[in-house]
Parts: C-alpha cells; sequence; structure tokens
C-alpha cells in the first residue's frame, strides 16, 4: 500500500483505482488534477459535451489532463457507450459528471434528465458489478430550494429542473445502497468558485465583463446570499470522502460565509480598482435566495475546513483570467 499524503487515511486494500467523472469540467479536473498530485491511479472519463460550457474549452482541459501521472483519459458518454470499454479494477468512483446550470433545464429537460439521471443510474449498474469500495455521488445546494440555509437534515424542495434531477439521482444512488449495499455517499456542493470556473458561472461573468470594460449583468437585487466554496478546499474534501465518508451519509460542502452577491461584485471592484458598471435585471427563474450550508458533519467525518475567505478566493480567480484572458 503507498502512501500519498498524510492528511488522507487509506482504508483499502489494495491501491486505489479511481474513476473520476465529468474529469474535464470545472471541479472534476480539479479532482483529478489533485488525485495525480498525491500518487494515485485515475481513469478521467468524459463526453466532452457542449452546452453551456464551450466544447472547445473542455477539450483543453482534457489535454492537459492526459499529461498527469497516473492518468488515464477516456472519452465517454455515460448514457450510451458501453462502460465495461473503462480498465478493470476500478476500486472507487466520483461521480463529477453532470448538464450544470438552471436556465437551460426549464427548456431542454430531456437533456438534464439523460445526463444527470439516467447516465448515474448506468454507472451505479457498472460500480455494483465492479464491486467498488465507495461511490461517491456529487450533488448540489440546489435540492434544497430557495433557501438552502442549514444542515443536511433541512427538506429538500427543488424549484428547478436542474435540482430536481440531481436529488431524483441522489434518491437512485441511496436506492442501490438500500438494496445491494454499494457503498454509497452523497456530497452537496454549494457555490463554487476559483480558477477554472465555468464561463456560464456568475462570477467568471463578472470578472470578464470587468476585464474588457464592459456592463455587468445582475439579475435580481444582488442581496442574494451564497455559501462559496474554493475549489480546492472542494476537491480537497471529494478525496477525503473516498476513505473517510460514512456510508449512506450527505454531507454538505460549503463555504464558511454568507456573503451576497453584491458584496462579491464590491470585491471585484476593489481588486480591479474600477468602478463596475451593472445592468440590473428580473430574478433568474429558480434561481437560490439564499446559500448557507451547515458542514459539521463534513468537518467532523471528512476533516472538511477552508483554507481561504471570499476575498482571497476572488484575488485568486481574478490573476487566474487575466492570465488566461478570459
Amino acid at each position: 500500500m503507498k502512501t500519498v499524503d498524510i492528511s488522507i487515511t487509506r482504508e483499502t486494500k489494495t491501491d486505489p483505482l479511481v474513476l473520476v467523472t465529468g474529469a474535464a469540467g470545472f471541479i472534476g479536473s480539479a479532482v483529478v488534477s489533485r488525485l495525480s498530485n498525491l500518487g494515485y491511479q485515475v481513469v478521467a472519463v468524459d463526453a466532452l459535451l457542449g452546452g453551456l460550457y464551450p466544447r472547445e474549452e473542455k477539450v483543453i482541459k482534457f489535454e492537459q489532463l492526459e499529461s498527469l501521472a497516473g492518468v488515464a483519459t477516456h472519452k465517454l458518454d455515460l448514457r450510451t457507450d458501453e462502460l465495461d470499454s473503462l480498465p478493470s479494477g476500478i476500486t472507487h468512483v466520483i461521480n463529477e459528471a453532470a448538464m450544470p446550470g438552471l436556465g437551460l433545464s426549464w427548456t431542454d429537460f430531456e437533456l438534464y434528465s439523460s445526463c444527470n439521471l439516467s447516465a448515474t443510474a448506468r454507472l451505479l449498474e457498472a460500480a455494483k458489478a465492479w464491486q467498488v469500495e465507495k461511490f461517491i455521488q456529487i450533488s448540489t445546494s440546489s435540492v434544497y430550494g430557495k433557501n438552502a440555509v442549514g444542515d443536511e437534515t433541512l427538506p429538500t424542495a427543488p424549484v428547478s429542473p436542474y435540482g430536481a434531477t440531481k436529488l431524483a439521482a441522489e434518491h437512485l444512488a441511496l436506492a442501490h445502497w438500500r438494496d445491494s449495499g454499494l457503498p454509497v455517499s452523497i456530497l452537496r456542493y454549494f457555490s463554487v468558485y476559483g480558477p477554472g470556473q465555468r464561463p456560464d458561472m456568475a462570477y467568471r461573468k463578472f470578472i470578464s465583463r470587468a476585464l474588457a470594460g464592459l456592463p455587468i449583468d445582475l439579475y435580481g437585487s444582488g442581496e442574494q446570499s451564497r455559501s462559496n466554496t474554493y475549489i480546492d478546499d472542494c476537491a480537497e474534501v471529494t478525496i477525503g470522502a473516498l476513505h473517510r465518508s460514512t456510508i449512506g451519509e450527505i454531507y454538505n460542502i460549503a463555504g464558511s460565509e454568507e456573503r451576497t452577491i453584491n458584496d462579491a461584485l464590491a470585491i471585484i471592484e476593489a481588486h480591479l480598482g474600477t468602478k463596475l458598471t451593472i445592468n440590473r435585471w428580473e430574478s433568474a427563474r429558480g434561481d437560490q435566495d439564499r446559500t448557507f450550508g451547515d458542514t459539521g458533519r463534513a468537518q467532523k467525518d471528512l476533516m472538511f475546513s477552508h483554507s481561504v475567505n471570499l476575498e482571497q478566493g476572488l484575488q485568486r480567480q481574478i490573476d487566474w483570467q487575466k492570465t488566461n484572458g478570459l
């Protein structure tokens, strides 16, 4: 058994081979990179679909993953392709694959149901056949609905088809655990941001337009709150969940601060040293009013911690976008 990092406790009988789906995405690529740095063997899978995320940007990320130590990339659509084409010996699964975003989920439900539910169903069946040691199902604060404030006992009440499909995927994963003992744990991410953020996400769009000297489109009053989770912290706790999470348990993965969108805009303005021009619009359909996840369970079980505050994290994202012309 190889040692990769003293902060990660290995409880497996063999060297792990970790399958990461959605590997070319914002969070998936960060998880794969961190796994590689820690010395894991990784099977990185992505369908390289377009949609909200420009396919060209995903292809570049996927090609970058190919050069990482211990990483084997596979272009594969979980909805339709044969999963037996993947390498044998997979011991752990991190299912990051999903169709993200709220707005499009209202107009293309078939896309969201196939990517977020049907693909998950096929992967769960495969994982059962592989007899994996842990299946980490990635979910979202959107399952809670308008006000995602509290711990994991907060009732779920999604207000978008995106949130509904992600909640259905949670139920499906837990059904496999109850039926066959598949060792499933669920992570509900809250507002992940930082270098590498998707181009359709708010902070990336705010910074991009501010750097270009263009007006920023703000939907709603800006007093919507978020418990922003920095990307490095998100990747670290996701990997920790492979070995520390309790089977059948759900974990909130959220930032330590509740900050408004207006707070974030003020931070961006201060970092750039320029006055932002803001166009205000009605709230987006399916948007959340407040998110502030209680992470006590994740801190206790997964040793989850926060490395930066929003000011520091946004400065890093601004630097990344400047460097990459984004």
